[in-house]
């Protein structure tokens, strides 16, 4: 049985994920104490419940402490359960979770696996659909993961509502993993979206100043313009740089009372910060990439803008299950640095 104190490093839903798809895939059972200690309402929410009934359903767990609010969980997985399942958050919770949770773990299936999640796509403090399908999906590919990725409707705060399709491919050969800085290329990708029930006028604004900008640093804007349904108005610049195999991305939402030049500033303005740092991993993805990693069993070396609590506590997660991985980190806390394992 693994003891977690859900209290630890960042103390927030993370470590409630990587149990349960670290769980599933292992068989190892585990019990979790003081679930999201650290954050304002301590406890499960309904997003977090919706990846426990999952990571659940996927594999006929034994589950104690599913509700609401709890503070401890216990969890005891049965055997992986490829097939067609659809989930529901009931919120505008981020599917990108749910997904992080359960997509890895079907991965290890003997067939394939068809998810569909309703909730928020776009929405604060979780990877939004552009990323996982734009940034994510396309680098863990190369470790073995293969998802095919459908976004059906937009969802934003707060009535959420958005849906998400994705097929989950038994896990290929992996190869080994180099992403180092800097980038050599100068086109951006810069995607503006609003939703239909507001002024078109919102993305075009969004689009310039984020272009105006970019123009400046030299960098050459690639424009996409979309309009959106969804059930809650909404609006996002969301910008990406690809260089085969490395990639990035960085997302501002609009939110009432948001200039849409402010929405396109705050996206220009950190991705120019991590451009700066001339390494090639972005905050997000380095620790989003751990978990992938230490399921590979393949060398890898990259270099990360920074160094999150996030990324740290999400190793500490991993070595509980996996007590022998110890990547080679060079960097500090809220710094640049390297992570590798060459085996």
């Amino acid at each position: 049985m693994i003891q977690l104190d859900g209290s630890y490093g960042e103390g927030g839903g993370q470590i409630l994920r990587t149990a349960l798809t670290l769980s599933v895939i292992t068989g190892k059972p585990f019990e979790l104490t003081n679930i999201r200690a650290k954050r304002p309402k301590p406890g499960l929410r309904p997003q977090h419940l919706t990846c426990v009934k999952a990571a659940q359903k996927i594999s006929g767990a034994q589950v104690e402490g599913a509700r609401v609010g709890s503070l401890e969980l216990y969890f005891s997985p049965g055997a992986l359960r490829p097939g067609s399942y659809y989930f529901d958050i009931g919120t505008a919770g981020a599917v990108s979770l749910v997904f992080q949770t359960i997509g890895p773990a079907l991965a290890f299936g003997a067939s394939p696996s068809k998810v569909t999640l309703k909730g928020g796509t776009h929405v604060p403090h979780a990877p939004s659909f552009h990323y996982l399908a734009e940034v994510y999906g396309p680098v863990v590919q190369r470790l073995g993961f293969v998802f095919s990725f459908e976004l059906r409707r937009y969802g934003f705060y707060p009535a959420g509502g958005g849906e998400v399709r994705i097929k989950i491919y038994p896990r290929q050969k992996a190869a080994p993993l180099i992403l180092r800085g800097p980038y050599q290329k100068k086109e951006v990708t810069v995607l503006s979206v609003v939703t239909t029930d507001l002024p078109s006028h919102i993305r075009t604004r969004q689009a310039k100043a984020a272009s105006a900008r970019l123009t400046e640093e030299g960098f050459r804007p690639l424009v996409v313009l979309e309009k959106a349904e969804a059930a809650s108005p909404g609006t996002f610049v969301f910008l990406k740089i690809a260089e085969n195999p490395k990639r990035a991305g960085f997302i501002s939402l609009g939110r009432k009372g948001k200039p849409a030049e402010m929405v396109a500033l705050e996206a220009t303005t950190a991705f120019l910060s991590f451009y700066r740092t001339g390494k090639a991993v972005d905050p997000y993805l380095a620790d989003q990439l751990l978990l992938p990693l230490v399921l590979a069993e393949v060398p890898f070396h990259f270099d990360a803008s920074l160094l999150t609590q996030h990324f740290f506590t999400n190793l500490w997660v991993i070595q509980k299950f996996f007590p022998e991985f110890r990547p080679e980190i060079s960097g500090e806390l809220e710094q640049p640095g390297e992570v590798k394992h060459l085996f």
